[in-house]
Protein backbone atom coordinates (compact mmCIF):
# COMPACT_ATOMS: atom_id res chain seq x y z
CA UNK A 1 0.00 0.00 0.00
CA UNK A 2 1.57 3.33 -0.99
CA UNK A 3 2.18 6.17 1.43
CA UNK A 4 1.20 9.73 0.63
CA UNK A 5 2.61 12.97 2.00
CA UNK A 6 0.25 15.67 0.82
CA UNK A 7 0.02 14.92 -2.91
CA UNK A 8 3.33 13.07 -3.18
CA UNK A 9 3.20 9.30 -3.43
CA UNK A 10 5.88 7.11 -1.91
CA UNK A 11 5.31 3.81 -3.67
CA UNK A 12 5.93 0.34 -2.31
CA UNK A 13 9.05 -0.15 -4.43
CA UNK A 14 10.62 2.97 -2.92
CA UNK A 15 9.82 1.73 0.58
CA UNK A 16 11.20 -1.73 -0.21
CA UNK A 17 14.40 -0.20 -1.61
CA UNK A 18 14.81 1.88 1.56
CA UNK A 19 14.37 -1.17 3.81
CA UNK A 20 17.94 -2.30 3.17
CA UNK A 21 19.18 0.65 5.23
CA UNK A 22 17.12 -0.25 8.31
CA UNK A 23 18.10 -3.32 10.29
CA UNK A 24 15.19 -4.72 12.24
CA UNK A 25 13.97 -7.92 13.85
CA UNK A 26 11.20 -8.37 11.29
CA UNK A 27 10.22 -7.32 7.79
CA UNK A 28 7.35 -5.29 9.27
CA UNK A 29 9.71 -3.34 11.53
CA UNK A 30 12.09 -2.72 8.62
CA UNK A 31 9.19 -1.54 6.45
CA UNK A 32 7.98 0.81 9.20
CA UNK A 33 11.48 2.23 9.68
CA UNK A 34 11.88 2.71 5.93
CA UNK A 35 8.45 4.33 5.57
CA UNK A 36 9.17 6.62 8.55
CA UNK A 37 12.48 7.73 7.04
CA UNK A 38 10.89 8.41 3.66
CA UNK A 39 7.92 10.30 5.13
CA UNK A 40 10.23 12.45 7.25
CA UNK A 41 12.47 13.16 4.27
CA UNK A 42 9.46 14.09 2.14
CA UNK A 43 8.04 16.40 4.83
CA UNK A 44 11.41 18.14 5.09
CA UNK A 45 11.81 18.29 1.30
CA UNK A 46 8.40 19.89 0.86
CA UNK A 47 9.14 22.44 3.58
CA UNK A 48 12.55 23.23 2.07
CA UNK A 49 10.84 23.85 -1.29
CA UNK A 50 8.17 25.99 0.40
CA UNK A 51 10.85 28.12 2.08
CA UNK A 52 12.83 28.46 -1.15
CA UNK A 53 15.80 26.43 0.08
CA UNK A 54 15.40 23.70 -2.53
CA UNK A 55 14.05 23.18 -6.02
CA UNK A 56 11.19 20.66 -6.29
CA UNK A 57 13.32 18.18 -8.25
CA UNK A 58 16.68 18.78 -6.57
CA UNK A 59 18.73 15.56 -6.58
CA UNK A 60 20.83 13.69 -4.02
CA UNK A 61 23.53 15.65 -2.25
CA UNK A 62 22.06 19.05 -3.09
CA UNK A 63 18.77 17.97 -1.54
CA UNK A 64 20.52 16.64 1.56
CA UNK A 65 22.32 19.98 1.94
CA UNK A 66 19.01 21.84 1.63
CA UNK A 67 17.43 19.63 4.28
CA UNK A 68 20.35 20.24 6.65
CA UNK A 69 20.05 23.98 6.02
CA UNK A 70 16.34 23.80 6.84
CA UNK A 71 16.95 21.90 10.08
CA UNK A 72 19.73 24.28 11.14
CA UNK A 73 17.44 27.22 10.46
CA UNK A 74 14.35 25.85 12.19
CA UNK A 75 15.68 23.81 15.11
CA UNK A 76 17.22 25.78 17.94
CA UNK A 77 19.02 23.80 20.62
CA UNK A 78 20.72 25.97 23.21
CA UNK A 79 23.90 24.73 24.83
CA UNK A 80 23.45 23.15 28.23
CA UNK A 81 24.29 25.38 31.17
CA UNK A 82 26.72 24.36 33.89
CA UNK A 83 23.75 24.09 36.26
CA UNK A 84 21.96 21.70 33.88
CA UNK A 85 25.14 19.64 33.51
CA UNK A 86 25.61 19.48 37.27
CA UNK A 87 21.98 18.44 37.81
CA UNK A 88 22.39 15.64 35.26
CA UNK A 89 25.64 14.57 36.92
CA UNK A 90 24.07 14.46 40.38
CA UNK A 91 21.07 12.48 39.14
CA UNK A 92 23.28 9.96 37.32
CA UNK A 93 26.35 9.55 39.53
CA UNK A 94 26.59 5.81 38.84
CA UNK A 95 27.29 6.53 35.17
CA UNK A 96 30.47 8.41 36.04
CA UNK A 97 32.62 5.73 37.62
CA UNK A 98 36.32 5.40 36.85
CA UNK A 99 37.21 2.46 34.64
CA UNK A 100 40.10 1.41 36.87
CA UNK A 101 39.92 -0.98 39.83
CA UNK A 102 38.83 1.76 42.22
CA UNK A 103 35.53 2.38 40.40
CA UNK A 104 35.49 5.77 42.11
CA UNK A 105 32.98 8.34 40.93
CA UNK A 106 34.74 10.83 38.68
CA UNK A 107 34.65 14.49 39.71
CA UNK A 108 32.17 16.71 37.88
CA UNK A 109 34.96 18.77 36.30
CA UNK A 110 36.31 15.68 34.52
CA UNK A 111 32.99 14.82 32.87
CA UNK A 112 31.32 18.22 32.45
CA UNK A 113 32.15 18.57 28.73
CA UNK A 114 30.93 15.05 27.95
CA UNK A 115 27.70 15.79 29.79
CA UNK A 116 27.34 19.13 27.97
CA UNK A 117 27.82 17.39 24.60
CA UNK A 118 25.35 14.66 25.53
CA UNK A 119 22.68 17.11 26.69
CA UNK A 120 23.17 19.25 23.59
CA UNK A 121 22.83 16.24 21.29
CA UNK A 122 19.71 15.13 23.17
CA UNK A 123 18.29 18.65 22.84
CA UNK A 124 18.97 18.70 19.09
CA UNK A 125 17.29 15.30 18.63
CA UNK A 126 14.23 16.39 20.59
CA UNK A 127 14.10 19.65 18.64
CA UNK A 128 14.21 17.79 15.33
CA UNK A 129 11.53 15.37 16.52
CA UNK A 130 9.30 18.26 17.60
CA UNK A 131 9.85 20.06 14.31
CA UNK A 132 8.96 16.95 12.31
CA UNK A 133 5.80 16.48 14.38
CA UNK A 134 4.92 20.12 13.72
CA UNK A 135 5.34 19.58 9.97
CA UNK A 136 3.30 16.37 10.15
CA UNK A 137 0.42 18.13 11.92
CA UNK A 138 -0.08 20.45 8.96
CA UNK A 139 0.41 17.74 6.32
CA UNK A 140 -1.92 15.13 4.89
CA UNK A 141 -0.21 11.80 5.48
CA UNK A 142 -1.91 8.55 4.56
CA UNK A 143 -0.76 4.96 4.51
CA UNK A 144 1.53 5.44 7.51
CA UNK A 145 1.07 6.78 11.05
CA UNK A 146 4.13 8.96 11.53
CA UNK A 147 3.03 10.38 14.87
CA UNK A 148 2.77 6.91 16.41
CA UNK A 149 6.20 5.94 15.09
CA UNK A 150 8.16 8.88 16.49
Amino acid sequence: MPVYVNDTEIDDNTVFSEMQYHSARSMEEARDAAARALVVKELLRQEAVRQGLSDPDEPGEALEASLMQLIEREVVAPAATTDACRAYYEQNLQRFRASDASSAILPFEMVEEKIRDYLHTRSIREGIRSYILHLAESARISGFDLTASL
